[in-house]
């Protein structure tokens, strides 16, 4: 009978949910001394491992702004001097990679369409002038 009361009686919970940094600082403050050190140790590799990728970060994003500054360099200097032109290029950037494409078409479908228009019109000018 005794065993049974004990288990209606609720365990005791706090009036707040526990967050994860609640169970985190408990666990934390339940280390022995060996245990506390090697946490210390590993938090410590973790937090260089973190730099160290923070830096290559900086590094890709810095080096994929310059490379992206020089392509629309050339981009403009092939503007100036050529018709037609396609760049495909990828840039490896801190958070992830990117692609770009510039293309520039003398003929674009619009002016086929205009220059089509224009023949049609000459063909027809010079029938009627032939009659």
């Amino acid at each position: 009978m005794n065993d049974e009361k004990q288990e209606i009686v609720p365990k005791k919970q706090s009036l707040f949910p526990l967050s994860a940094e609640d169970i985190v600082d408990n666990a934390l403050q339940n280390l022995d001394e060996t245990q506390a050190r090697r946490v210390t140790e590993k938090a410590a590799d973790e937090i260089v491992r973190l730099a160290v990728e923070k830096r290559k970060a900086e590094y890709r994003n810095s080096a994929a702004q310059e490379e992206m500054q020089n392509l629309i360099k050339n981009a403009d200097l092939l503007d100036k001097s050529v018709a037609d032109y396609k760049i495909n290029s990828t840039f490896e950037t801190a958070s992830g990679t990117t692609n770009v494409e510039i293309r520039k078409s003398g003929l674009t479908s619009t002016n086929i369409i205009l220059l089509g228009i224009i023949v049609i019109l000459s063909i027809a000018a010079l029938i009627y002038f032939l009659k």
